[in-house]
């Protein structure tokens, strides 16, 4: 009896051991888990300040800025704040904010040009603007009509219903040709020159849309950011350590190293089936390293995306640190980690 107490007591010590190495176990986990959920947030913290860092910038004349906060208040009053690009593109087309009617509105009211001061010109201007946007929207048409109209009326906007409801070039054209009884200004505008060797009808300015187009394309063209050769090298270094190690870890079975990645021995190694292959992060480490190379010198670059791609390599690093070789951060991280520092510091 007592021989089967002391066994008893001693299942119940061994019992207890083992739920402690399980607690203790459980707490680890727990632990990693918390310092990636920190760092993950950290990241999606430094893309939204990113993202902050880098909001849409007006890329027009000095002379055509020096009316953003009057334009914007009055836009803002008009319920226009989502036309601004277009209304800054009309201000630098119609006078390069050079002139006291900015917006060149005063014949709109009626009133000879240049009548209105720089504030009732941007007031009238947007009142204008607005009136006809209303008007188009009434009548199924696009907004080139709009900016078409602004420089020839609201006439233009029946014009443009009338004949087929969509803008077209030759229509500005043929309005004005129309109401100029053909009648024919030199104009040696670049866009004027290609189309017909530099002039317009003697009415209106029937390149205005095309003008005011042009405008909005430059500065959005402005508003890409590219990467500098710095980014462009230190994210290619990272990409390139990523497809390595995918290489490392699923395709060079004699590695002893990536014997203990699958947790098997190297002749097992050496005849792995498909679904082993795919239960191993090397092959994800590839697919974020290929989507990295995509990011960086796809046609025109995708800052956003190199961001996201770089910030869950990093996790990746930091993730297989805490679950193993601490050595992992620096080694698998370091790269991506400089790469975000280059992007967000703008190297």
């Amino acid at each position: 009896m007592k021989g089967k107490r002391r066994h008893g007591r001693g299942n119940w010590w061994l019992k207890i051991l083992v739920q402690h190495k399980k607690s203790t176990e459980k707490e680890k986990f727990f632990r990693s888990a918390l310092a990636v959920l920190a760092v993950f947030f950290t990241f999606a913290l430094l893309i939204f300040l990113y993202r902050k860092q880098n909001v849409y910038r007006w890329h027009f004349p000095k002379t055509v800025l020096q009316h953003k906060e009057m334009l914007e208040r009055v836009a803002k009053e008009k319920g226009l704040s989502a036309d601004l690009e277009v209304l800054y593109a009309i201000m630098n087309v119609e006078s390069g904010g050079r002139l006291k009617d900015v917006m060149q509105s005063s014949e709109s009211m009626g009133l000879p040009v240049n009548t209105l001061d720089t504030e009732d010109s941007i007031e009238q201007g947007l009142s204008y603007y607005k009136e006809l946007k209303t008007k188009a929207g009434e009548l199924s048409l696009d907004e080139k009509s709009v900016w078409q109209a602004y420089n020839y009326g609201i006439g233009f906007l029946y014009y443009v219903k009338e004949n087929g409801g969509m803008y077209q070039d030759s229509l500005a054209e043929s309005f004005a040709k129309d109401l100029s009884g053909g009648k024919t200004v030199p104009y040696r505008n670049k866009i004027a020159i290609q189309e017909n060797g530099g002039y317009r009808y003697q009415y209106g300015n029937m390149f205005y849309a095309r003008l005011i187009k042009e405008n909005i394309e430059k500065n959005r063209e402005k508003n890409k950011m590219e990467f500098s050769i710095v980014n462009k090298m230190l994210m290619s270094c990272s990409a390139v350590l990523f497809l390595y190690i995918m290489l490392l870890e699923s395709f060079m079975t004699d590695s002893e190293s990536t014997a203990r990645v699958f947790k098997m021995s190297v002749r097992d190694l050496r005849g792995k089936n498909l679904n082993t292959l795919f239960k191993n992060q090397g092959i994800y480490n590839g697919l974020l390293g290929i989507a990295l190379l995509y990011g960086t010198y796809r046609p025109g670059g995708n800052i956003e995306l190199s961001v996201v791609i770089l910030s869950m390599m990093f996790l990746v690093a930091v993730y297989g640190g805490l679950s193993s070789d601490k050595t992992i951060i620096l080694k698998q991280g370091g790269l991506p980690f400089l790469s975000l520092v280059s992007l967000f510091l703008r190297w």
